[in-house]
């Protein structure tokens, strides 16, 4: 067995965080058996393209490359390389299959009252008003234009970045992917314990000037038609585009400025757009720092386990003969 064949046979910390996630949601299910029917019809399932598209070009990439290449692997190691891909951008998959979730009647059926008021009143106590209310002054047709392009790169830059890491970088990759999943569950568990609407559906009554441009209808439309409808507390617009930053941080200090505008773009669009409180954008900050200081605490304990267990292996084969070497690493996976 070679190394990248143990690597993918491997559990790793993110299938276990994986099915965290999706176990506790499906036992969510379980106990209410409620309606499972979703509120948006099959239109609105284009959001979670973003995601999985990632998978999708990989796999691509790797059959295109099997078609036009040398023929040195065959089309079994090419089907087994596609299953890697597949695994290994997996953390995408639940992140958008929890998200769908908070379009279910049954979630929605858990969800208690909403915290509009509450987060409004955080906001004025800390700030005065809200921001949102705060940034009519600013209003023009191009800022809103740029704006909402900047809320709708969230999509794109996750999976961007892990592309381009997938190949170069598989431990920051794994890092990315792993602090995604986490900032997702945590703000799941926020929109289930503070669900809220945010300002512009809450309480459209305290704008007085009406958000409008070419792109921004076109984009908020398609947005608001797949998002979950009390997404609000925390941003994981936010959240995740704080986590993406921080992996280019990590990346390289070019990349890291280069993605800086875009992201801080996102963070302003948030409110500009009406889509969340203040307070929200700050717990969109705290998910990001806890699912990136957790990210990093359990990729290190799943090294420490990897490398105590090659130790062991190493032990083994140094007691045993060569012919009973292959015995052991069979033995130990």
């Amino acid at each position: 067995m070679n190394s990248s064949s143990s690597e993918s046979a491997e559990l790793r910390v993110e299938d276990a965080v994986a099915a965290l996630f999706l176990l506790g949601f499906g036992g969510l299910a379980l106990l209410r058996r409620g309606d499972m029917s979703l509120l948006l019809g099959e239109e609105s399932f284009w959001e979670m393209s973003f995601l999985v598209a990632p998978l999708a070009i990989l796999v691509f990439l790797v059959a295109l490359r099997y078609a036009i290449g040398p023929d040195e692997t065959g089309p079994i190691a090419a089907l087994a390389e596609s299953a890697g891909v597949v695994r290994d951008f997996l953390p995408f998959l639940v992140f958008s299959v929890t998200y769908a979730s908070f379009r279910l009647n049954l979630v929605g059926s858990l969800l208690g009252a909403d915290q509009d008021r509450e987060l409004l009143r955080l906001d004025r106590f800390f700030f005065g008003e809200t921001p949102s209310v705060t940034m009519e002054q600013w209003v023009t047709p191009w800022l809103t234009d740029t704006l909402a392009v900047c809320y709708f790169l969230h999509l794109i830059l996750p999976p961007a970045l892990a592309i381009w890491l997938y190949r170069r970088e598989r431990r920051l990759f794994r890092f990315l992917l792993l602090s995604v999943l986490l900032a997702g569950f945590i703000g799941s568990i926020g929109y289930l314990v503070v669900p809220a609407a945010g300002p512009a559906v809450a309480f459209a009554g305290l704008f007085r000037v009406d958000l409008a441009g070419s792109f921004f209808e076109p984009i908020t439309g398609l947005l608001d038609a797949a998002r979950a409808p009390r997404d609000a507390f925390p941003s994981l617009h936010v959240g995740i585009s704080s986590v993406v930053l921080w992996v280019a941080a990590r990346k390289s200090w070019r990349l890291a400025v280069a993605v800086l505008p875009l992201v801080v773009g996102n963070w302003v669009a948030t409110l500009y757009l009406r889509y969340h409180y203040a307070v929200d954008v700050v717990a969109g900050w705290a998910t990001a720092g806890l699912a990136l200081v957790l990210s990093d605490l359990l990729l290190a304990w799943e090294e420490r386990i990897r490398n105590r267990r090659q130790a062991a292996i190493s032990i083994v084969q140094r007691q045993k003969g060569p012919e009973d070497r292959r015995t052991s690493e069979n033995r130990f996976g």
